[in-house]
């Protein structure tokens, strides 16, 4: 971390800071702001506290981009933000971190001033404490960029700016806070952000970033492999992501991160696969991770291809895609179940080509699109094919077929018109309704039958209630008495 007396240093030195923006000369409104958001900082101030709304937020709507989360600091403490909030838990061991929930399912992340902590107070081998609160100046510099270090104030509508991020952002320039050197060796995740940061926003990376990225590349084989997966999701998901792996190639990143990649920015099949996968992104569609992970891995199932018909969607097929995939997601750390969704969407997508010598199985398809994983699969062949610019009518006929749905069995599905017996269906012998026993005559004296009246019918046809069960008694065992037994020998 950045030691506390460069902070003050770089303050010092930079007495042009903080640069105060009036609501005049930026475009960001409360009117984008959720209500729910504003009101969390409506409270804080009511009780005496600062609110402000930092990071991606103010960034995105300074670039006019709708914003997809909102992000507030404040000088409160954990435990204060507690006590005004009902719905408020803490988190986090080494910084604590308040989500107030605004809707059932939707929180906000309320984080206190933080300043950063100087590596060389911390001995060896202990646990570092972030719980270590600041002012808004140290929480600025602590930052990774400069773009992400805007604070906005929505009493006023004012943009504070410690660190040159709204320089950055007219000049289009993605710089980092302090010595690039430095906070790369402390975080190389960094590198990776700053690659999808560049491939979204349209920016350049500085000249000195981009040195000593190059130069630390390599350590992002060190970096936790959760947060490498989260980061993998974000650049997947961004809308940019063919531009993220070509710069994430330049950087010198994937040989450490994801070997199978090397070289990225020269395979066009997977530069066209990412391509399609952002226009659908950008357009607003939702794509189930699973996808995400068979669309950049695709490449490497490239033998399940060439094996003949006899392995097509065959349990063989699936175990020999597990096998070439298996090293992947274990340094990827994909959870079991995600893998074999992936495994699944590979080995069925032979199953959509089809040829035109061999006959179509309607059976086989029926069965198929009933399958749990025929929607993802169907989805990457949609995507696979955009790339490719093929099998339309196959993806057309998939479609008709899965809108069919199921049919239903012919009996169930013909109706009965009244009056007409014949077209009638029987019914299955396990619902059919038992025969009632036929009713016996009553005979007099006389032999002659009885007739029941129409009150006494309707009053058999109810089922007889069952009378209970009489036990019988048992008979009492002879006690074994002293009289019996003398009587005994006597006779």
């Amino acid at each position: 971390m950045v030691s506390m007396k460069r902070i003050k240093a770089i303050i010092r030195r930079k007495s042009k800071f903080p640069v105060v923006l009036p609501q005049r000369e930026h475009s960001v409104d409360n009117r984008q702001i959720e209500r729910g958001v504003i009101d969390i900082m409506y409270r804080l101030k009511k009780n005496g506290y600062r609110a402000y709304l930092v990071g991606g937020c103010v960034r995105d709507i300074l670039l006019g981009m709708p914003p997809k989360d909102f992000d507030i600091v404040t000088d409160a403490h954990p435990r204060q933000i507690k006590r005004l909030f009902a719905r408020c838990f803490l988190i986090g061991s080494r910084f604590r971190l308040a989500h107030v929930y605004i809707t059932a399912d939707r929180f906000i992340e309320v984080a206190t001033f933080r300043a950063a902590v100087d590596p060389a107070e911390v001995p060896d081998g202990v646990k570092k404490n972030y719980n270590t609160f600041g002012s808004i100046e140290e929480d600025a510099f602590r930052r990774d960029f400069t773009i992400n270090s805007l604070y906005y104030n929505y009493a006023d509508s004012t943009i504070m700016d410690y660190t040159g991020g709204l320089s950055d952002i007219k000049k289009r320039i993605l710089r980092s806070i302090g010595d690039p050197a430095v906070r790369f060796r402390e975080d190389p995740v960094r590198i990776i952000r700053a690659a999808r940061f560049c491939a979204r926003f349209g920016f350049r990376l500085s000249r000195q970033d981009y040195k000593d990225a190059v130069a630390n590349a390599s350590r992002v084989s060190e970096a936790n492999a959760n947060r490498l997966l989260e980061e993998l999701y974000k650049i997947l998901r961004c809308g940019a992501s063919a531009a993220s792996f070509k710069y994430l190639d330049r950087f010198g990143v994937l040989p450490h991160w994801i070997p199978e990649l090397e070289r990225a920015r020269y395979n066009h099949k997977l530069i066209a696969r990412l391509e399609a996968l952002d226009r659908r992104r950008l357009a607003g569609r939702d794509i189930p991770s699973s996808v995400l992970i068979t669309l950049l891995f695709y490449d490497m199932f490239g033998s399940l291809n060439d094996k003949p018909d006899t392995l097509r969607g065959t349990h063989e097929s699936f175990v020999e895609a597990r096998s070439l995939f298996h090293p992947v997601a274990s340094r990827l750390r994909l959870p079991r179940k995600e893998t074999d969704r992936v495994l699944n969407i590979v080995t069925r997508q032979k199953s959509f080509v089809q040829s035109d010598e061999r006959k179509r199985n309607p059976r086989f398809e029926k069965k198929f699109v009933r399958n749990e994983h025929f929607g993802d699969a169907l989805l990457f062949f949609e995507i696979l094919a955009e790339s490719t610019g093929g099998c339309q009518d196959d993806i057309k006929y998939w479609k008709t077929l899965a809108a069919e749905g199921p049919d239903a069995p012919a009996a169930q599905a013909r109706k009965t018109e009244p009056g007409n017996e014949a077209n009638r269906t029987r019914r299955p012998a396990h619902n059919r309704p038992k025969k009632q026993p036929a009713r016996p005559s009553v005979t007099g004296t006389d032999s002659v039958a009885v007739k029941y009246t129409d009150s006494e019918t309707a009053t058999e046809d109810k089922p007889a209630v069952k009378k209970p069960r009489r036990r019988r008694r048992k008979k009492p065992v002879a006690k074994n008495t002293v009289e019996t037994i003398t009587a005994e020998q006597n006779s």
